[in-house]
This record gives C-alpha cells, sequence and structure tokens, in this order.
C-alpha cells in the first residue's frame, strides 16, 4: 500500500479535506495524525546515508564493537 501525507497548517479545513480525499477513486483510508516531531538532524543524516547505501558491514558484532568504540 501506497501512503500520501498531506500537511495542513489551516486546521479549520481539515473536514473538508478529509471528505475530498475519501472521495478519490482507490482511498482506502484517511488517518488524521497529530503533528509529531521531527526526527534530530543525526537521525535525519543516518536515514538518509542508509537510502543511498552510504553504510558499513560487520562480520559479527565484536566487529561492530571494535567500530563503534573508535567514535
Amino acid at each position: 500500500m501506497t501512503q500520501l501525507i498531506v500537511s495542513i497548517e489551516d486546521i479549520s479545513v481539515l473536514a473538508d479535506i478529509k471528505k475530498a480525499i475519501k472521495l478519490l477513486r482507490g482511498v482506502s483510508s484517511v488517518k488524521v495524525c497529530k503533528s509529531g516531531t521531527r526526527p534530530n538532524a543525526a537521525t535525519i543524516k543516518a536515514i538518509e546515508d542508509a537510502a543511498n547505501g552510504r553504510t558499513i558491514k560487520c562480520g559479527d558484532f565484536s566487529g561492530y564493537l571494535k567500530l563503534v568504540e573508535n567514535v
């Protein structure tokens, strides 16, 4: 299932937007989520690094511990 996130600044139009989206063909549900906190800069960078393949590989957990001890 694909999700679409719509950000709304004016909460007074929320009900109308929900109704309009429900009328679209293929929409299975419309949920309202409270505005959460954004991830911090380090988390956003980690997500971007992982998405772009900038990761590390360790043979086992002890190898991981050796790698992070130097940070």
